[in-house]
């Protein structure tokens, strides 16, 4: 079975950033459910409902095992962040940012594996759209109105989507699971590693006998980076805004862990970035990533690939970024339960059951993790050539 994750990736013309905006448009290629229709969550409780951007109502996709499993995965939908009100506004208008512009239907694929790396074809799946453009972390209790736009607003509410999701969740069988995999990819991934933890206590509450528990984020480990000309708009300067603007904070009502915000006093903001929170995370994880990822180069060091591959400069900076993600990523390795693959190919959406290190693919490393058969530092397959293997994956498809 072949895992691969999709994305539809172009230029948003409300950013001067250098951004894009993604739309997750397949998940698991070979082990997806069928398609299974939204289903729109109540809105019962007044300024703590669940909301997209512009305030419609919060909505998800479950597909209900077909044979009584007692396995769930949940998932979290990507689509980068919007990084001001302004983009924030017209993200409202687009699938990203309202239900009224979900898909009716989606599919949902199964993060449960066997021993030999092939997913499971069967699961009660949960698949989480992406409506709050902060990675689901974000609540405000009143609209937040929108500079130069009179009359606009927005609604923040992140973290009650997710915290509504779960609760939809315990309330439709997961209060019996013996296994629950949380996985996202992109912006979703950063979720991944920001909220499993919650959603596994909310989990646990109700359902002690819940036996195993894991992360799984897809290309959600974004550096914390300067870009190759050291201007002023970069990535960190954009999410410290975004912490902010959608009132990210630390407590019940908050999608950041207080253990993070204790570490970082008068940069709370690093709390929502990926190398700075890690060694927090409390669930086993396994992370599959590039370190030469080309979401990253293009808007993080804002290179594209005809500026680097033609310039011995930008050339010399992609290559320390793939050093610097491997400084960072010690983040992730200090904690001996968690694991992960982490590959040269140029790749955002990498086509993971294809990429292969030391005999096996990304699908099998993520078996040998999950059933134990590797754990500490040898749970971590990182490729160390320079991009695309030395040219080797270059014909690859998806590299």
């Amino acid at each position: 079975l072949k895992l691969q994750f999709l994305y539809l990736i172009g230029p948003d013309a409300a950013l001067q950033h250098y951004t894009l905006q993604m739309a997750v448009v397949a998940l698991v290629a070979a082990a997806a459910a069928g398609n299974t229709p939204l289903q729109l969550l109540p809105q019962e409780s007044g300024d703590e409902s669940p909301a997209c951007l512009d305030g419609s109502p919060y909505g998800l996709y479950f597909v209900p095992s077909l044979t009584n499993s007692t396995k769930w995965t949940i998932f979290l939908e990507g689509g980068g962040w919007c990084y001001d009100e302004v983009d924030c506004y017209n993200r409202s208008k687009t699938r990203l940012g309202s239900s009224k512009h979900f898909n009716a239907k989606i599919g949902c694929g199964c993060m449960s594996v066997n021993e030999h790396g092939d997913l499971d074809t069967d699961c009660n799946c949960l698949y989480l759209p992406y409506g709050d453009g902060a990675s689901f972390s974000g609540y405000r209790a009143k609209p937040w109105p929108v500079p130069g736009v009179p009359g606009a607003e927005l609604y923040f509410r992140g973290i009650k989507n997710l915290d509504a999701a779960v609760e939809f969740a315990l309330k439709h069988g997961m209060d019996r699971a013996t296994e629950l995999v949380v996985s996202g990819s992109s912006a979703g991934g950063l979720s991944t590693f920001l909220h499993t933890d919650r959603i596994v206590a909310q989990a646990r509450a109700r359902n002690p006998a819940l036996e195993k528990v894991v992360s799984v984020p897809v290309d959600g480990f974004f550096l914390d980076h300067d870009n190759y000309n050291h201007g002023a708009y970069n990535y960190t300067a954009w999410m410290k805004y975004i912490y902010h603007m959608q009132n990210l904070t630390f407590g019940a009502d908050g999608g950041l862990t207080a253990a993070c915000q204790q570490a970082y006093p008068g940069d709370e903001h690093y709390c929502f970035m990926s190398p700075h929170m890690p060694q927090f995370v409390q669930t086993p994880l396994f992370a599959f990533n590039s370190r030469f990822d080309s979401w990253q180069l293009e808007n993080e060091l804002q290179l594209s690939d005809a500026q680097w591959t033609a310039n011995a400069s930008a050339t010399a900076a992609v290559l320390r970024y793939g050093d610097d993600f491997l400084a960072q990523f010690k983040a992730v390795q200090q904690n001996p339960a968690h694991g992960g693959f982490i590959t040269t190919c140029i790749c955002h959406g990498c086509p993971w059951s294809d990429l292969v290190l030391d005999g096996k693919n990304g699908m099998q490393l993520y078996a040998d993790w999950f059933y134990g058969k590797v754990t500490g530092g040898a749970a971590f397959a990182i490729d160390t050539r320079r991009p695309n293997g030395d040219g080797t994956l270059s014909k690859l498809p998806g590299c």
